[in-house]
């Protein structure tokens, strides 16, 4: 039920909507969204920068796609719409190399970034940063906020492994995108 008052101290009158109409009127909030996940492990070696791709969207409840511009084999989105999105990437990490006992990770760090236009020292970026430790095998490092694309600009997912040993972002990671409004 709907209601609607024109002015303050009236009446208000109820109107049912129909339920079709609502509907319509849902799916135009949300013009432009994604969310799905790496179909296999990516390497990525020791001292590299990487932008990811090989993408998929699931079949399972909770992954969706609407709108252009989504690119699975190379991962990136291109904004079909001038406005605000937030972005989002989690990547689940294993190291491909049994590290030697007391083998020290003294500068090895971890970038993931979210780019436009694969310019990140240039454009507007979102950024997370990892000390790699010394213990541990597996670990998951992500990355979220809100950039401003113009149309067709687009934005993916880098890696910097500053690491001294090759790492595997593991099937499944995610990486996501909602358009928030003009």
């Amino acid at each position: 039920m709907a209601k609607m008052c024109r002015t303050a101290g009236e009446g208000c009158k109820e109107e049912e909507s129909s339920k079709g109409s609502a509907q319509a009127v849902a799916q135009r909030r949300v013009e432009a969204a994604f969310h799905c996940q790496t179909r296999a492990d990516i390497a990525v070696e020791q001292k590299t920068w990487q932008e990811l791709g090989l993408f998929y969207i699931p079949e399972r409840e909770g992954m969706f796609h609407r709108g252009p511009g989504l690119n699975l084999t190379s991962g990136q989105y291109t904004a079909p719409l001038a406005g605000y999105y937030t972005f989002s990437t989690t990547l689940h990490i294993a190291r491909r190399e049994p590290r030697r006992k007391r083998q020290g990770c003294r500068g090895s760090r971890l970038r993931v970034l979210i780019c436009v236009q694969s310019c990140c020292q240039h454009n507007s970026h979102l950024e997370s940063i990892s000390q790699l430790e010394s213990s541990g095998d597996l670990f998951t490092i992500s990355v979220t906020g809100t950039l401003y694309l113009q149309a067709g600009q687009y934005a993916s997912v880098f890696v910097d492994n500053t690491a001294g040993s090759p790492l595997t972002i593991q099937s499944g990671s995610d990486f996501s995108a909602i358009l928030l409004g003009v």
